[in-house]
């Protein structure tokens, strides 16, 4: 007799190469695609004919030479990404990644090797969910958890198929996802994110960020409106990590000075030619190459901090420093906007050394041109704030007119969004103020800048970032995309150009959650203690808003009215499923995670969380304890599911099938005390028993599921009960 052996692989018509039993290469490489998938937007199209080429490698044969001519490809493609890109730069470290987890599944050959590339797969396919929304992010965690623990089980018993393999972990997902939640929710965690630590302890910041000249800190043109939060990784891109000596403001007070804008179309807000080209030395005859000429400038300047600057590339000369600069460093110089600005376009991670002013008050004279410049207004276009502007203008006091204008914005509706329908055109700024009344910060100070103007006051638009994420148990602040932030500043003639946020009066709850510090054991003795709100620049009324009947409403001041119009209903809108994600899973923080547990003002929430979660996974086990029950009640043979469903009618009507009787006994005793099932029930069971001790008869199963069906409309029938 030949003695037969089992195959090497368990996909011989797709492999041409040999695969060990005991690994699932297929689930293997699923998820390294995955992996793949998730970098998909950070991939440049160069990439992928290598990926290729790597994958194909595993036709090559198992010899020495094959290992030497992956090792030498791998070799030269991350030399020659180092030397064109930079040795960490995003494409380099990605490609490489990317490339060497190919390489090393197409020489895989043990169980071994398989699993260790699904972990080192898990972990790259982590790193690139970062590029995708929330949404989109959590459906590929999930898929790339399912596939990870098919490997692991393909790989302890080779048996299995991956469509079994998928659907069994699919389904401990879904049961652990309880579970999961309430750890999630109620084990203690630290304000902010790992990442977020070590991208403070000195892990590059290009890891995790796509070179762009684009947004609030960096554009050389701005139109209104149109720099919208975006959701997913756009928004958590660190933009700068700041370290602070002995002292950490409230993050609140960090106002990080970008680019200022004067010259408005109608249309966008834009700089000039010198920005846009780069051409630091042509602006630095303009501005102060010392520190310490420019703070001669100032009336009063208070609360000087240091800190040390780590930046990300972005190809333009700003050097984000706070409001004011005190201290300069190096091949630096400070602008005529009091922008820090660098000799050079910024095209790799710098460090820095700066010293500011929080507390400060400007002087000094405006030129004439430079007045003319921040007075400018487009001739066409947004008639009703230039009406409104002139009303201003019969004010005698600067003073009195801006806190007019927020004294509106506080009471009158307005709300403030990163994510809002915006009618674009000539007309922008009046349809935002007069009937939508909702926008992000941009949109408020460009529209605070232009009524200013309207009122013939002297003003700028400055954009950049606004707070930071303070870095638990660290000094370190760290300034991410999702902080871009604008606000205005205006001329008086007596205290020079000062700051005003719009935001601080419409939405201030927006920085109080991220006004939190740490001040050391020993706090700087320079540094007194902030003001709460410096930045705001009035205390609004409280006062109920108006109801639509009030069209006018009379000014603090006295002789300014200001028109009120009750907004346009938004209507109903399907929910945002990637908001809701993100707020409660991706971005709960510390605490966000306290307040909910506790409920509003402290108290028993977490009971209530608690139970739900309890009753959810005692709903999912019910709920898969049927569905294991329906699945193998639908794996039984027809025959079979047709006698237990009789035996269940039976048993309603007080016959109990017993355990040692047979089924003939059992039809005898049932056709006994129901003479008029007698025959029914004497066939049903014959075909039953046909079909289970004579395998012969082919006719069985058909001959069973006819008289069941006879028997069982007999017996709903016939309600007599027994004797």
């Amino acid at each position: 007799m030949t003695a037969t052996h089992p195959p090497r692989h368990r996909y011989p018509a797709l492999l041409p190469f040999s695969c060990p039993p005991q690994a699932d290469w297929l689930l293997s490489l699923t998820l390294c695609l995955l992996a793949l998938a998730t970098h998909f937007p950070a991939l440049p199209l160069f990439a992928w004919p290598v990926f290729f080429l790597a994958l194909g490698s595993r036709f090559l044969p198992r010899r020495f030479w094959a290992a030497a001519l992956r090792l030498v490809f791998l070799s030269v493609v991350v030399i020659t990404l180092g030397l064109l890109h930079g040795w960490l730069d995003d494409r380099t470290l990605r490609l490489s990644l990317m490339l060497a987890l190919l390489l090393k599944w197409a020489e895989a050959k043990t169980a071994r090797e398989f699993v260790l590339l699904a972990g080192a797969a898990l972990l790259a396919g982590a790193i690139g969910v970062l590029q995708w929304n929330e949404w989109i992010g959590l459906i590929l965690i999930l898929l790339l958890s399912i596939v990870a623990l098919g490997v692991l089980e393909a790989a302890s018993d080779g048996r299995r198929s991956v469509r079994a393999a998928l659907l069994r972990n699919s389904g401990r997902i879904l049961m652990a996802l309880p579970l999961a939640a309430v750890l999630f929710l109620f084990f203690p965690r630290i304000p902010g994110p790992l990442w977020d630590i070590g991208l403070s302890f000195g892990l590059p910041l290009t890891l995790s960020l796509e070179k762009s000249n684009q947004g609030l800190g960096v554009s050389t043109r701005l139109k209104p409106g149109q720099e919208q939060t975006q959701a997913g990784v756009a928004e958590s891109q660190p933009v700068l990590v700041a370290e602070f000596e002995n002292w950490v403001p409230p993050t609140a007070l960090l106002y990080w000075r970008g680019p200022v804008y004067y010259d408005f179309d109608g249309q966008e807000w834009r700089l000039d030619t010198e920005y846009e080209a780069g051409q630091g030395r042509k602006l630095m005859r303009r501005g102060w190459t010392k520190a310490s000429v420019f703070g001669e400038t100032l009336k009063r300047k208070g609360q000087e901090i240091r800190y040390q600057v780590r930046i990300t590339p972005h190809e333009r000369l700003w050097l984000y420093g706070l409001d004011l600069p005190s201290g300069l460093t190096s091949e630096a110089f400070i602008s005529q906007d009091w922008q820090v600005l660098s000799h050079r376009p910024i095209r790799e991670e710098t460090s820095y050394h700066l010293s500011s002013w929080l507390d400060w008050e400007a002087g000094g004279a405006l030129s004439e041109a430079l007045r003319q410049r921040a007075l400018a207004l487009p001739p066409n276009g947004n008639p009703r704030l230039k009406a409104l502007g002139a009303e201003l203008a019969a004010l005698p006091d600067v003073e009195d007119r801006y806190k007019a204008v927020l004294a509106s914005l506080a009471r009158e509706g307005y709300t403030l969004r990163d994510q809002f329908a915006f009618q674009e055109g000539a007309d922008a700024f009046d349809n935002f103020w007069f009937e939508t009344r909702t926008g992000n910060a941009d949109l408020y100070a460009g529209a605070f800048v232009f009524l200013m103007r309207a009122a013939d006051v002297p003003a700028r638009l400055v954009t950049g970032y606004r707070g930071g994420k303070l870095v638990a148990l660290t000094d370190y602040v760290i300034v991410k995309k999702s902080h871009a932030h604008a606000w205005a500043e205006i001329w008086e003639e007596a205290r020079g150009w000062r700051r005003i946020d719009p935001i601080d009066l419409i939405a201030p709850e927006r920085f109080e959650s991220t006004a939190a510090t740490r001040p050391k054991s020993t706090p700087n003795p320079t540094a007194p203690k902030p003001k709460t709100e410096p930045s705001r620049p009035v205390n609004p009324p409280k006062t109920p808003a108006p109801t639509p009947q009030q069209k006018r409403e009379e000014s603090p001041a006295g002789a300014f009215n200001v028109a009120v119009s009750t907004p346009a209903s938004s209507g109903w809108h399907l929910p945002d499923l990637g908001d809701f994600l993100g707020r409660w899973i991706f971005r709960l923080d510390a605490g966000t995670q306290q307040s909910l547990i506790g409920g509003l003002g402290g108290g028993f929430a977490w009971v209530w969380l608690l139970g739900g979660a309890t009753l959810g996974s005692a709903l999912v086990m019910v709920m898969g304890q049927l569905l294991a029950q329906l699945r193998a009640h639908r794996r039984l043979p027809p025959p079979e599911r047709e006698w237990r469903r009789i035996c269940r009618l039976l048993r309603q009507h007080g016959f109990s099938y017993a355990d040692w009787e047979c089924p003939s006994d059992f039809a005898r005793r049932v056709a006994a005390a129901r003479p008029r099932w007698k025959k029914e029930m004497t066939a049903f069971t014959l075909a039953y028993t046909d079909w289970r001790y004579a395998a012969g008869r082919a006719d069985a199963p058909m001959r069973a599921a006819a008289c069941a069906r006879r028997l069982y409309n007999l017996i709903l029938a016939d309600v007599q009960p027994i004797s």
